[in-house]
């Protein structure tokens, strides 16, 4: 049930990235690995940033977001407080400040309100690092099919 939740959370964070897209000015165009010469270099500079956004990128928002500052928010012994706690201040902030640490605003909160619920459902750090695994894979198959860089 949990591997169900955190792929179905993932692909939902996907679709509501790409569908709600408002960067309020702070959009960029985005890493176009086709304007590098060669196809070495091509294929290089695709495989590290899809290892980075797949592997290394969720495991440390993760571990920072919800298993660090959504404690944190809550008591500043953070240690103290289980994994999964629910507390509003530390759900609807923590959400906030995910959105405005990336470049889309609005998706960025709706993907953190959908981790944090997710970490809430399955009291497990692991569960949200493979949700976000699963968006940012999906992501970037989506990023390399359609060629839509600014998402990268």
């Amino acid at each position: 049930m949990k591997c169900q939740q955190n792929l179905a959370t993932g692909v939902l964070v996907f679709v509501m990235w790409i569908n709600v897209d408002y960067s309020f000015g702070a959009e960029g165009k985005g890493f176009d690995p086709t304007l590098l010469k060669g196809d070495m270099a091509r294929a290089l500079s695709i495989a590290v940033r899809l290892l980075g956004a797949v592997v290394i990128v969720p495991i440390m928002e993760e571990l920072f977001w919800r298993s660090f500052l959504i404690r944190y928010i809550t008591d500043k012994q953070f240690d103290t407080i289980p994994i999964g706690f629910f507390s509003w201040p530390s759900f609807v902030i923590s959400s906030i400040l995910f959105g405005l640490e990336h470049h889309l605003i609005i998706a960025g909160i709706l993907g953190g309100l959908a981790y944090n619920l997710l970490l809430y459902g399955t009291k497990s750090i692991s569960q949200c690092i493979l949700s976000h695994g699963v968006t940012n894979l999906c992501l970037g198959i989506y990023v390399l099919s359609t060629g839509q860089w600014r998402f990268w």
